[in-house]
């Protein structure tokens, strides 16, 4: 009888005690699943059992005492089993809550953000090329609406010039280009520091033959309701200096 106590011990509570205390301590765990992890240990225990069954012809005595010394162990082995999973799986589930919160943290910042930033506008590429500076130079620009698809290209080719020329020259090809479209908010991307630059007041206009390409692009964005010039590096403005050379190529 006193060989059967713990697994039927293990086996009653599963199958009838509520165990609020466990489950006060083991948050995240149901009465379901802790009652199949008494059973397991149940089982477990009845297995110890079995294999330590006494062979025919031996003293009971002894026998008894042995077994009931392997069924504590392996009574002991399934709580610390149980134990070491309960406690590895609420590790887990900290784990993965963490990771929940550093997620819906994540994506609340990015909601912040897009918030904040301003609406997406038709944006404006230019460029210039020229081959040998002085050379064979053309001056390309490309519009790109809110979506995101091109719809307008264009390029001329300016002969013998510099690339800084080139450069003003593609910038106000693309403005006049955006105006006769009816844009009223543009944003403008170039490769060359110095045209960015010179826009801003950050740098002089130091080339006499630079100044009236100057003068001109400031009139041409000071009749946009709504328009910003930012630097890009070279690699973002390949659409553009694709029309620039093409100029040159084809004589456009």
């Amino acid at each position: 009888m006193a060989k059967q106590v713990l697994a039927e011990l293990l086996r009653f509570i599963a199958a009838n005690e509520e165990l609020p205390r466990t489950l006060a301590r083991y948050k995240g765990w149901d009465r379901d699943t802790l009652g199949k992890f008494l059973a397991a240990a149940a089982d477990r225990i009845e297995e110890a059992e079995a294999a330590q069954a006494p062979a025919s012809g031996g003293k009971s005595g002894a026998m008894k005492v042995r077994k009931a010394s392997e069924v504590e162990k392996a009574a002991r082995a399934s709580a610390e089993e149980l134990e070491a999973a309960m406690n590895e799986s609420k590790a887990e589930r900290e784990q993965k809550k963490k990771a929940r919160a550093a997620a819906a943290a994540e994506e609340r910042e990015r909601a912040a953000t897009e918030a904040a930033a301003p609406p997406p506008c038709t944006r404006l590429f230019t460029d210039g090329a020229a081959r040998g500076n002085p050379g064979p130079a053309g001056a390309g620009a490309v519009i790109v609406n809110p979506a995101g698809h091109i719809v307008a290209k264009v390029g001329k080719f300016l002969g013998e010039s510099t690339n800084n020329v080139a450069e003003y020259m593609g910038l106000i090809l693309g403005l006049k280009r955006a105006r006769a479209m009816g844009i009223k908010e543009l944003e403008v991307l170039a490769d060359s520091e110095l045209l960015v630059r010179q826009l801003d007041g950050t740098y002089a206009v130091k080339a006499e033959h630079l100044a009236p390409l100057h003068a001109e692009a400031k009139a041409l964005l000071a009749a946009f309701p709504q328009v910003s010039v930012r630097h890009i590096p070279r690699e973002q403005n390949a659409a553009a200096d694709e029309m620039s050379n093409r100029a040159i190529d084809e004589r456009l």
